[in-house]
């Protein structure tokens, strides 16, 4: 004899799927924030001994706001033309 109460409605079926697919994705999601590389600006941030000054310049220099060394005055990044 089978019991009926035994069969699992739709719903239930439809939890079972979605919960183990929530968290794989999740699961990816994470391994991607973590695995990413650091922003050059956060990288200076992190420095020890950095100050605001050295810390805006250096971040301007990663970005490519001044070509130039200390005594050279900036120069802005070169913009291509769209064609």
């Amino acid at each position: 004899m089978s019991n009926v109460n035994s069969v699992l409605s739709v719903w239930q079926l439809v939890i079972m799927a979605v919960v183990p697919l929530a968290a794989l994705c999740g699961w990816i999601i994470t391994i991607f924030v973590v695995a990413r590389e650091p922003r050059a600006q956060a990288a200076v941030a992190v420095l020890p001994g950095a100050s605001a000054t050295s810390a805006t310049s250096a971040s301007e220099a990663a970005a490519g706001a001044t070509v130039g060394g200390p005594g050279q005055p900036p120069q802005q990044p070169v913009r291509r033309l769209a064609a």
